[in-house]
C-alpha cells in the first residue's frame, strides 16, 4: 500500500475543487478569506489592539474586501503591519476573483451562443446535421410551409454563430418561420435531449455520412422509447442496402429510410441520353411549381382514367389510391369508386379544375411504329458504386458504352459487368485522347471519385466538364453531359446549359427528406418511382406514339394519347423547354426532335 504525501493529498484535493468550476473556485477563495481575516482577528484581540473580536473581524473583513492600505493614523504598529498583510492578501483575491467571475460569464455567453438551452417548442422540426453552404433543405421545407407557423430546429456539431451566420448570408427566412440553431452531438442521445424530440413532429437526418446518420437515427429512436406518447417520424437517407435497418425496426420506430444510391444511379441512367429530364425529376421532388396531392372529389366517382385525362384541367392524374394502396399510372380503363382518392401532380392542393368535355376520338396516327434507332455511344467516366446499377437502368437503345477511367485511386471494374457485349473498356490515357473520345461521344456521363474529398471531386469534374464543353464549341461535336457532383455550393459555380445534366449528390438526398417530412403518405409512391421496381419517369421521342410532326395537338388529347399506349403524360419538351402539367386546350405542334415526358413502364 503506498503512503502519499501530505503535500500530494493537498495537490489531488486543491485540483479536484478547481475542476468542479467557477462556483467551486469562489467557494474555495472565500474559505480562505475567511480563514485569513478569522486569524487576523485573533491577532489583534491577542495583542490587544482593538477592545473587541466583532471590531477587529469587521476591520480586517473590510480591508482584504476592498484591498484597503491603513494609515499611520489608523492606530497602533502592529495593526498597521497586520491590516497591510490583509490588505496586500485583499490585493490578491480581489484580482483572482474578478478574473474567475470573468472567465465564468464569458464562458456562460459561449454557452449562450452556441444554445446549450434546451428548446421549449411543440410540434417543430428538427433537423440533425448541417453543412455549412448546402442550404436545399432548409430551403425546400420553407417553400413547403407557405404562409403557416412553424419552427425548424438545426442541431449541428458546427458553432452556432457559423450557423446563423451561414443562414443570414444565404438564406430568405420569412417572419412566420423560426429557425433555432443548437450546437452539440447529434449522435448523443443526451445532447439531443436538448431538442425537445419528445415534442417534434418530425426528426430528419441531415449528416453527409452514412455511419454518423445511422448513430443519429439509432440515438433519435432510443430517446423516442422513453417518451411513448411520441409520435415524431425519423426520416433519414442512406447510401445503400447496407445502411438499411430491419422493417421491423423501421416499422415500430416509425422510420422512413430511402436510399439514394438509387435514386442518383437512376437519374444519372436516365438522364444520360435524355438531356433535360433531370428537370423533370426535380420538379416532381421540389416543393416549387407542381406538386403531388391526393385529392378526392366525388365527381371523380365512376369515371374511368381515361375520362379524367380530359376531365381534370390544370392538374394531371398519377396514380389512385384504393383501399389505402397507391398504384401509379394506373389502367386506362380503371374507374374511380366511391372513397378512392386520386393523386393529382398539380401547383397547388386543390387548384385542379373540373371541365364537362366530350370525348374526342384520337384519329391522328400519321407515323407508323418504327423499329428504335439506336443512340449514339455513351462514354462513362469514373468507377463508383452507382456505375453497375447505371448500367442495368440505362434504355436497351443504347449502342455502344465506353468506360473511361477516371482517377487515380478508383477501384477496377467487375469483371462480371464488364462482359456484356456493347460493353468496352477506354485504353490508354484519357486526357491526352480527350478529343478522340468528344469526336465519337453521342452522350457522356461523369461520375464522382468517391475516394477523393467530396469537394476536391466536385472539382475534378467540373474540370473535366470545362475541358469537353470546349472541345465540343470548337469542334462543333453533339454529345449531351450528365454530371455527378456531390455539394450544392459546386453546382451554383458551375456552368449551365441545356446539354449539361446537373445531379447533385446533397441536393437530391435535401428534396427526397423534405418530401417526406411533408407528405409521410407519399413514402410508397416516391420508393416506387425512386427505385429499380415498378413505374418511372422517361423522356420518350414522338414516334413510338405515332405522333405527327404536321399537326398540332391539344395537351388533353397527349393524355389520352400516352394512356392509350400505357402511360401518364406528365409534359412535353418543345424546343429545348421543359412544359410540365399545362393547360388542357394548350396545342403544341411539335418538331422531329421534341420529347414527351412521361410515368410508366419500360
Amino acid at each position: 500500500m503506498n503512503d502519499y504525501k501530505l503535500s500530494d493529498k493537498l495537490k489531488y484535493w486543491l485540483d479536484k475543487q478547481l475542476s468542479k468550476g467557477t462556483a467551486s473556485i469562489i467557494k474555495l477563495l472565500s474559505l480562505c478569506v475567511i480563514t485569513i481575516v478569522i486569524l487576523v482577528s485573533v491577532m489583534i484581540v491577542l495583542f490587544k489592539l482593538r477592545d473587541g473580536f466583532v471590531e477587529a473581524f469587521w476591520d480586517s473583513l473590510a480591508t482584504i474586501v476592498n484591498a484597503w492600505m491603513p494609515s499611520s493614523e489608523d492606530g497602533e504598529a502592529g495593526y498597521i503591519v497586520l491590516n497591510t498583510i490583509t490588505a496586500i492578501i485583499g490585493l490578491f483575491f480581489t484580482s483572482i476573483l474578478i478574473g474567475v467571475i470573468s472567465s465564468g460569464i464569458e464562458a456562460k455567453l459561449d454557452s449562450i451562443r452556441n444554445g446549450n438551452s434546451i428548446v421549449i417548442e411543440k410540434d417543430h422540426t428538427v433537423i440533425l446535421g448541417y453543412t455549412l453552404g448546402e442550404h436545399g433543405l432548409l430551403n425546400q421545407l420553407i417553400i413547403a410551409t407557405g404562409d403557416k407557423k412553424r419552427c425548424i430546429v438545426i442541431y449541428t456539431d458546427i458553432e452556432k454563430a457559423e450557423i446563423e451566420q451561414d443562414l443570414h448570408n444565404n438564406v430568405e427566412i420569412p417572419k412566420n418561420i423560426e429557425v433555432i440553431c443548437r450546437h452539440g452531438d447529434i449522435t448523443n442521445i443526451n445532447d439531443l435531449r436538448y431538442c425537445s424530440i419528445d415534442k417534434a413532429k418530425v426528426v430528419i437526418i441531415n449528416a453527409l455520412n452514412d455511419n454518423v446518420r445511422i448513430k443519429a437515427l439509432l440515438a433519435a429512436s432510443m430517446l423516442k422509447k422513453e417518451y411513448p406518447e411520441c409520435s415524431a417520424n425519423i426520416i433519414a437517407c442512406v447510401s445503400d442496402d447496407e445502411h438499411l435497418l430491419p422493417k421491423n425496426k423501421i416499422r415500430d420506430d416509425n422510420i422512413i429510410m430511402l436510399k439514394t444510391d438509387d435514386i442518383m444511379a437512376k437519374m444519372i441512367a436516365h438522364t444520360a441520353t435524355e438531356p433535360g429530364l433531370s428537370v423533370a425529376f426535380k420538379e416532381l421532388l421540389n416543393f416549387e411549381g407542381n406538386e403531388l396531392y391526393f385529392e378526392q372529389d366525388e365527381r371523380f366517382y365512376g369515371k374511368s382514367v381515361f375520362e379524367l385525362a380530359i376531365y381534370i384541367d390544370k392538374a394531371t392524374l398519377v396514380g389512385v389510391k384504393h383501399n389505402g394502396k397507391v398504384k401509379l399510372n394506373p389502367d386506362r380503363n380503371t374507374v374511380i369508386q366511391e372513397g378512392d382518392e386520386v393523386l393529382l401532380f398539380e401547383e397547388d392542393e386543390s387548384t385542379y379544375e373540373v371541365n364537362e368535355i366530350e370525348l374526342k376520338k384520337i384519329t391522328d396516327k400519321e407515323f407508323r411504329k418504327s423499329a428504335k434507332e439506336a443512340k449514339g455511344t455513351l462514354f462513362i467516366f469514373g468507377n463508383n458504386v452507382l456505375l453497375e446499377t447505371i448500367i442495368r437502368e440505362l434504355p436497351s437503345d443504347i449502342k455502344d458504352i465506353v468506360l473511361v477511367h477516371h482517377g487515380e485511386d478508383q477501384p477496377a471494374y467487375d469483371k462480371d459487368l464488364i462482359k456484356r457485349k456493347n460493353l468496352t473498356v477506354f485504353k490508354g490515357d484519357y486526357k491526352k485522347n480527350l478529343d478522340k473520345i468528344a469526336s465519337k461521344a453521342g452522350h457522356i456521363v461523369i461520375l464522382a471519385d468517391r475516394t477523393m474529398d467530396e469537394e476536391d471531386s466536385d472539382i475534378s469534374n467540373i474540370l473535366l466538364l470545362l475541358k469537353l464543353m470546349d472541345l465540343k464549341e470548337v469542334n462543333d461535336y453533339s454529345y449531351n453531359v450528365t454530371i455527378e457532383l456531390n455539394m450544392e455550393n459546386s453546382y451554383n459555380v458551375a456552368m449551365k446549359d441545356d446539354e449539361i445534366d446537373y445531379i447533385v449528390s446533397s441536393n437530391i438526398a435535401s428534396l427526397v427528406l423534405a418530401q417526406m417530412s411533408e407528405n409521410t403518405e407519399l413514402e410508397g409512391v416516391f420508393e416506387e418511382l425512386l427505385s429499380n421496381k415498378g413505374n418511372e419517369l422517361y423522356s420518350k421521342p414522338l414516334k413510338p406514339f405515332n405522333l405527327s410532326t404536321k399537326h398540332d395537338y391539344s395537351f388533353g388529347a397527349l393524355k389520352q394519347i400516352a394512356l392509350t399506349y400505357g402511360y401518364t403524360l406528365v409534359g412535353y419538351s418543345h424546343n429545348d423547354q421543359m412544359i410540365l402539367n399545362t393547360d388542357l386546350e394548350e396545342r403544341i405542334t411539335f418538331n422531329s426532335n421534341d420529347r414527351l415526358i412521361v410515368l410508366g413502364r419500360e
